[in-house]
């Protein structure tokens, strides 16, 4: 009976990692200097260090564990049920005290090891960018001065027999030099320095590609993954964006801007032009919004290179989406709006606002990163 009632302590674990989170999304500027600058930075590498040690990914591991799991568990439970006539009722009340017991855990090493950090103080706040509604002049010149650089960058990268742009030294290549852009954006804001982990491939990314999910950062295990079958234009900036999560930063668009921002920042062509690319998609995005006239004029301007790349953007949603796509995609909004991000999915989209604030800081000559032309 003592053993029992230790056990039920467990699910004491869910209000109070519940209560932590919502102390934490009250008080920003504590949990920035508590939580994600100190004891994530430090629960983040000790883990982070573990995990870095093997080549593949050990979340995903435990992840194929936990289903070959599920598959035996269920039908040993059912021939329980079928034989157990007199212990039914007491065999499913333990089910579910097991079921709460596990979500309790699972939810408090959330909250504790991650969860808190979508309450920190802005990335806007902490790199001092003026966050305001844009004109859409604003828009049309940062999207002008994309194309330009974009065009720039195309001509000196590599690209496959289709035409496609490749990174340096192919995949393997591309995934030994994320650090750079990392330590060259961690000497002008300390805050995207101590990368602590190696982005990983997902071995079951035909499986993951049907999902919709570009990559996934796994809190647990402090490992970036990355799904391979993406169109290879965007695999540097995708490892990128995953790398901000492991320091930290929860919100999407955020990591989104870290991405573009630590492409721009790296010293190769490759990373430069795939995170060139990744604010062309969402500034164009935006444009085709406002004034399609524009849109084209701006399209237009693209060098074939860069319109190889982003059709082939086109083509891997359109054999990928389906079904399945939309209903992880729901689920992921419903995931980002209770984490506090009320945008959900559009979320995504706001690093225009980071790259808009940055660019007018640049231009007032305040930035200290510069634009390449």
């Amino acid at each position: 009976m003592r053993r029992l009632k230790k056990r039920y302590l467990l699910l004491l674990l869910f209000p109070f990692g519940f209560l932590l989170n919502l102390i934490s999304r009250s008080n920003s500027e504590l949990t920035e200097k508590v939580f994600s600058t100190f004891i994530y930075k430090g629960v983040s590498w000790v883990v982070g260090t573990i995990s870095g040690l093997l080549p593949v990914s050990l979340a995903e591991m435990l992840l194929a564990a936990s289903i070959l799991a599920i598959i035996v568990i269920v039908p040993l439970f059912v021939i329980k049920l079928v034989k157990g006539k007199g212990r039914r009722w007491h065999l499913i009340k333990e089910a579910l005290i097991n079921i709460l017991l596990v979500s309790s855990v699972i939810y408090f090493a959330f909250v504790f090891m991650w969860g808190m950090n979508y309450n920190r103080l802005s990335l806007a706040s902490i790199m001092g960018l003026d966050m305001r509604p844009s004109a859409k002049e604003e828009l049309i010149e940062l999207t002008d001065h994309l194309v330009h650089t974009a065009n720039e960058l195309r001509c000196k990268v590599d690209e496959n027999e289709d035409g496609v742009m490749i990174p340096f030294g192919g995949v393997k290549g591309g995934f030994e030099r994320y650090q750079l852009g990392y330590r060259n954006a961690g000497r002008l804001y300390p805050e995207l320095s101590g990368v602590i982990s190696r982005p990983k491939p997902i071995i079951s990314s035909k499986i993951i590609a049907y999902t919709n999910i570009w990559g996934i950062y796994s809190p647990f295990t402090v490992e970036s993954n990355v799904n391979m079958l993406i169109p290879s234009p965007m695999l540097l900036s995708t490892m990128m964006h995953e790398m901000a999560h492991q320091l930290g930063f929860a919100r999407e668009d955020e990591a989104n801007y870290i991405a573009y921002l630590t492409c721009r920042l790296h010293p190769d062509a490759d990373y430069q032009y795939s995170g060139a690319l990744l604010g062309l998609t969402y500034a164009l995005n935006a444009v085709y919004g406002q004034d399609r006239e524009e849109y084209s004029r701006l399209v237009n301007m693209l060098s074939d290179g860069v319109k190889r790349d982003l059709n082939e953007n086109n083509k891997y949603h359109a054999k990928y989406s389906g079904p399945v796509s939309k209903a992880i995609s729901k689920t992921n909004d419903i995931y980002l709006k209770a984490n506090n991000q009320k945008d959900g999915e559009r979320s995504y989209g706001r690093m225009l606002d980071l790259m808009l604030a940055e660019f007018r800081s640049s231009r007032a000559g305040n930035s200290y990163i510069g634009y390449m032309r």
